[in-house]
């Protein structure tokens, strides 16, 4: 039996929070798509490449979303500015491989968008059910980030460490990066990332001794 691609997002759409959504290959080849919603291949194609490169931010249509949660297999973004949402998730068949790129506009919660795209695409093999809704998934996790790397032989610098550390500054500089995590978790006044954040700065304090 064919996927029900548009039972799938009309369903995703009915809990009133993703607004638009596509779905689409790797190369950003369009399966499926909301008619409110309008997105050149080329530009869903980069979309992903910035995802699946597991990079700090991703572009589509000319908007950029800082990368909440970022995973081979599900992304979260908002963009600081205006406040709403990117989505994405990818099926579970890694042979037969659908991507689910949704919006969410600013006002709704960020984690439910996120949490209603990914049970979508779960949808998308032959034979798969619906998830429950008490399901739980996409728990922010501190090992998500830069893992740990070495010096090479001899106290030179690893490049591929001084690259990672080079792009860390940039993001520490960059407005949409680590100020706008941290005013989005203000804003949404999470007393979990709020506590993971004052640790974190207490970390650096101890690190560098001020």
């Amino acid at each position: 039996m064919p996927i029900d691609f548009d039972g799938i997002l009309n369903d995703l759409f009915s809990k009133g929070i993703v607004i638009a959504a596509v779905v689409c290959r790797y190369n950003g080849e369009i399966v499926h798509s909301s008619s409110n919603w309008v997105v050149e291949q080329s530009d869903l194609a980069q979309c992903i490449k910035k995802w699946q490169s597991r990079g700090q931010f991703t572009h589509l249509q000319d908007r950029k979303y800082a990368l909440l949660m970022n995973t081979a297999e599900y992304f979260s973004g908002v963009n600081f500015k205006d406040k709403d949402f990117l989505l994405g998730a990818a099926s579970l068949d890694e042979n037969d491989r659908y991507y689910v790129i949704g919006y969410a506009p600013a006002g709704v919660s960020g984690r439910n968008a996120y949490v209603d795209v990914v049970r979508a695409a779960t949808q998308m093999k032959e034979g798969s059910t619906y998830m429950d809704d008490s399901s739980k998934m996409g728990k922010y996790d501190d090992s998500q980030g830069v893992g740990d790397a070495g010096a090479a032989a001899g106290g030179m610098v690893d490049n591929s460490l001084k690259q990672e550390i080079d792009g860390f500054i940039s993001w520490i500089k960059d407005t949409n990066g680590l100020s706008g995590y941290i005013q989005y978790y203000l804003d949404q006044n999470d007393p979990v990332a709020l506590s993971k954040i004052a640790k974190a700065y207490n970390d650096f304090r101890r690190i560098f001794g001020f």
